[in-house]
């Protein structure tokens, strides 16, 4: 009869066992992704070639000095003021009605290239006459009732502030 086992010794790996193991892997997982490891490694020698990766090697290795450069950088007024301008510009924008802010912007940039195709064309002086005139142009009529319109806008905005 035989003898029990009172002990069971747990077999222990050795690092170069683990290293051969993480490599057979490595190999395998190669073999199954030929096609994006070639990709891959072609993408880093034009980094190479193109001095990009060097760059981001430079820069990873100053990244302290990096960092404290940006954040003095960041830290000055005027900086903070345009960080504060486009976060009120961003609310505006996010105010506005998509469709209509579309519509109203479309209008004005091809009024603006119409406008200055025809003023490159014509440099005729307008005079106070020609002025008064025009305003009885539907068209003309139509803009200035819309930008008075706005300018009143404003202004009761304004005053309300005060």
């Amino acid at each position: 009869m035989a003898k029990p086992i009172t002990v069971i010794q747990k077999r222990q790996v050795t690092e170069e066992e683990k290293r051969a193991e993480a490599l057979v892997k490595l190999k395998t997982a190669v073999g199954d992704s030929e096609e994006a490891v070639h990709e891959l490694l072609e993408f880093i020698e034009q980094l190479h070639e193109s001095g990009v990766l060097e760059a981001a090697n430079a820069l990873l290795k100053a990244r302290e000095d990096v960092a404290k450069i940006v954040v003095s950088q960041l830290n000055q007024k005027p900086v903070t003021t345009m960080i504060n301008h486009v976060f009120a510009l961003a609310g505006l924008a996010a105010s506005l009605d998509p469709e209509r802010a579309a519509k109203l912007l479309e209008h004005i940039a091809s009024g603006a290239i119409e406008a200055y195709e025809e003023t490159s064309i014509q440099s005729k002086k307008v005079g106070l006459f020609e002025l008064f005139k025009a305003l009885n142009d539907p068209d003309i009529n139509r803009a200035v009732r819309f930008f008075l319109s706005a300018l009143k806008a404003i202004g009761q905005r304004l005053g309300s502030e005060s």
